[in-house]
Parts: C-alpha cells; sequence; structure tokens
C-alpha cells in the first residue's frame, strides 16, 4: 500500500515540476512581448494587458493541406497512370514531409492589449506571434500583418534546422 502511495506521490510531483517550468517560460515570453510593444507605443504608461493565447503552430491550413494532399495520393493511386502517377505521388509526399516539418519546433498565438492612440483614444490591438521551441520571440505583428519585431538570427537557425532535417530525411529515402 505504501509503494503505491510513493508512486503516486513521485507521478504528482513530477507533473507540477514540468509544468512550473512550461509557466515560466511562456510568462518569459509574454514579459519579451510586452517589453517589445510597450517601446513603440505613443503613449507607454496608458499599456493595459488584456489577454495572452499560445498554441501550437500546427496550422490547420497546413493540415488541411496535407490532408488534400493524402486524398489526391489515395486518387492517384487508383488511377495506376504509371509514370506520371508515380511523379505526382512523389511530388505530393515531398510537400506533405516539408509540411509536417516546417513548424516542427515552433509555437504561435495572439496577444492583445490596450492603450492610448497617438490622438489619446483608448484602443484594443491584437498581435500575432511565433516563438522557438525555447519559447523565444521570432516574430510579432499587429492586426494589419505588418512585422513589429523580428530575432533573423533565430529564424536563420530554425530554418537551417528544417534544411538539415529534409536533406536527412531524403539520403535516407535514396
Amino acid at each position: 500500500m505504501k509503494r503505491i502511495n510513493y508512486n503516486i506521490l513521485f507521478v504528482l510531483l513530477t507533473t507540477t515540476i514540468l509544468l512550473s517550468c512550461k509557466e515560466d517560460k511562456v510568462k518569459k515570453l509574454q514579459n519579451e512581448i510586452e517589453e517589445k510593444i510597450k517601446t513603440g507605443l505613443n503613449d507607454p504608461d496608458s499599456y493595459e494587458f488584456n489577454h495572452f493565447y499560445i498554441d501550437s503552430i500546427e496550422h490547420t491550413s497546413t493540415k488541411e493541406l496535407i490532408t488534400e494532399n493524402l486524398e489526391k495520393i489515395k486518387e492517384l493511386q487508383k488511377l495506376n497512370d504509371d509514370k506520371n502517377s508515380e511523379e505526382k505521388i512523389k511530388n505530393l509526399e515531398s510537400q506533405n514531409l516539408i509540411f509536417g516539418r516546417m513548424n516542427k519546433y515552433k509555437f504561435t498565438g495572439n496577444f492583445s492589449f490596450r492603450g492610448n492612440n497617438k490622438f489619446g483614444a483608448k484602443i484594443l490591438a491584437d498581435y500575432r506571434f511565433e516563438a522557438d521551441s525555447t519559447y523565444t520571440l521570432m516574430y510579432l505583428m499587429d492586426n494589419t500583418g505588418d512585422t513589429i519585431y523580428t530575432d533573423t538570427e533565430i529564424v536563420l537557425k530554425e530554418t537551417d534546422k528544417l534544411i538539415k532535417e529534409i536533406e536527412e530525411s531524403t539520403k535516407d529515402k535514396n
């Protein structure tokens, strides 16, 4: 009976530690975003936090493209049109490989806040962001799509990582 209690205690303790580490990283990301936003405000003292949401970056559109490609592959396999079908299937599989790995190590989310515009009126602004696997800010875009902040060093590292993975996977297939 005591053995079961120790196992439960161990699982609860481990879970608590892991969740608290993630919460610290997310809070650090939120603070980094706030810092970037406040420096560009007309009235930084009017800043009021509103909402912060982070999600894995598996975009619905990317999932939809992968699903569409899989359906096309099934249709082409039924046709058995030899070379033409095989080449199209290879292209669709390559696209799915790239789509699947493209944003594997990133997170995306929304960040909204209130502040005074240049006329002194209170506004609600909604920004989108991307962060890498260590919850370090990569991109910050406003609601019109303009980029407010880009960390080019991290973007280049993530792109290099993606290219290496794709090269390794194509070597494995050959």
